[in-house]
């Protein structure tokens, strides 16, 4: 059964993975509308992707009010109003991370998801990825994990965007993108507080950005930790951030988890390793905007007195593929939704609890998110 689908938002993430997955992926999914800010980015890819000028919008309302099945929020900002409009409207929705910014919005969301009893999904790839799974099943055996690790080496995203050609366009209206940071700025304060500029920017593009893939992960392999420790965010004021957080689990096992900006050398580097005493487990990420880079699992373990390691790739499959064909099933067939909103929700708490233990400004670490 093909459902038929309208993609609100034309950035990277649309143009490198989800637009031509859509395309690849015709035996399921019909794409029938884009909506995007750029006037000039719709006349580019509309040609592209067989999209008519009738069918291509720059308010997310008026594709709405095409005849589609489905709608895949790609846009930036909170994605919570396309969310809510789309579910309104009875579509099944694919967003990508972050959901949202609040939990305010989660829970909204939430309501209206089953309200309207329809599929709400969010983007998060690296749970369809095939090492991923294999790795999860590997660490779901070890016995009293004592210690994990999350490191994340983040260089410039530019020279992703280069490989791809990925098409901009600087005609959106002035006063358009004032509403827009105007609404971010609101949104972000009501998250984490009246914290200045920069920091509100570390929230924005990297805890929301990049490092909710992390959390999301380290949830699904180890469940929620039930304290931040410390959170370290250097050096003050910068663009270029690292970030450093402790996380306390239960059965005393601590995570260990550091986010860098390293933009000049160009090898992004993101694993997330989970150590037993009688075993050891590593996941490899390779960089998210590389097709079908496989995802190498490294464990280590005894056997007849002897350290043994092995490195496994188990697929060439790509993650941001699989999770579509998972929307579908969901969509279509009545499948269950692995990364509901619910899930998504648990990220944003517990990144409003990782950066308010950082406390800059005397927010009164984890207690302030009470309000």
């Amino acid at each position: 059964m093909r459902i038929r689908v309208g993609v609100v938002g034309c950035g990277a993430v649309a143009q490198i993975m989800h637009l031509p997955y859509l395309r690849t992926l015709s035996e399921l999914f019909e794409l029938t509308a884009l909506c995007d800010l750029s006037p000039g980015l719709l006349d580019r890819l509309g040609p592209r992707y067989g999209v008519p000028p009738e069918r291509r919008f720059t308010d997310f309302r008026a594709l709405l009010d095409t005849d589609l099945d489905a709608v895949l929020v790609l846009n930036s900002g909170s994605h919570a109003p396309a969310v809510l409009a789309a579910l309104a409207a009875g579509k099944h929705v694919f967003t990508e991370k972050p959901l949202c910014f609040t939990q305010r919005e989660a829970g909204e969301i939430e309501r209206a998801a089953a309200a309207a009893g329809r599929v709400v999904m969010v983007g998060y790839m690296k749970r369809f990825d095939p090492g991923f799974r294999h790795g999860a099943n590997l660490v779901g055996k070890l016995t009293s994990p004592r210690y994990a690790q999350i490191t994340v080496l983040h260089p410039s995203e530019q020279q992703y965007f280069d490989i791809h050609g990925v098409e901009r366009c600087d005609d959106v209206p002035d006063a358009t993108l004032r509403a827009l940071r105007q609404a971010t700025a609101d949104l972000l304060d009501e998250a984490v507080g009246s914290v200045g500029d920069a920091l509100r920017f570390v929230y924005d593009d990297v805890f929301l950005g990049s490092m909710v893939h992390d959390t999301n992960v380290l949830r699904a392999l180890l469940g929620a930790p039930r304290h931040v420790a410390l959170t370290e965010i250097w050096p003050p004021g910068s663009t270029a951030p690292t970030v450093t957080t402790v996380l306390e689990h239960d059965d005393d096992l601590r995570t260990l988890f550091t986010w860098t900006y390293l933009d000049e050398v160009r090898d992004y580097a993101e694993e997330i390793a989970v150590f037993a005493p009688t075993g050891r487990v590593r996941i490899q990420f390779a960089s998210p905007f590389l097709k079908h880079w496989p995802t190498p699992v490294v464990t280590q373990s005894m056997e007849d007195g002897a350290l043994v390691e092995r490195r496994v790739q188990v697929s060439f499959d790509e993650a941001f593929q699989a999770e579509l064909r998972a929307f579908h099933d969901c969509a279509a067939h009545g499948a269950p939704v692995l990364t509901d909103v619910a899930d998504a929700r648990a990220d944003i708490a517990l990144l409003q609890r990782i950066f308010a233990a950082h406390d800059p400004a005397g927010l009164g670490g984890e207690a302030a998110l009470l309000r």
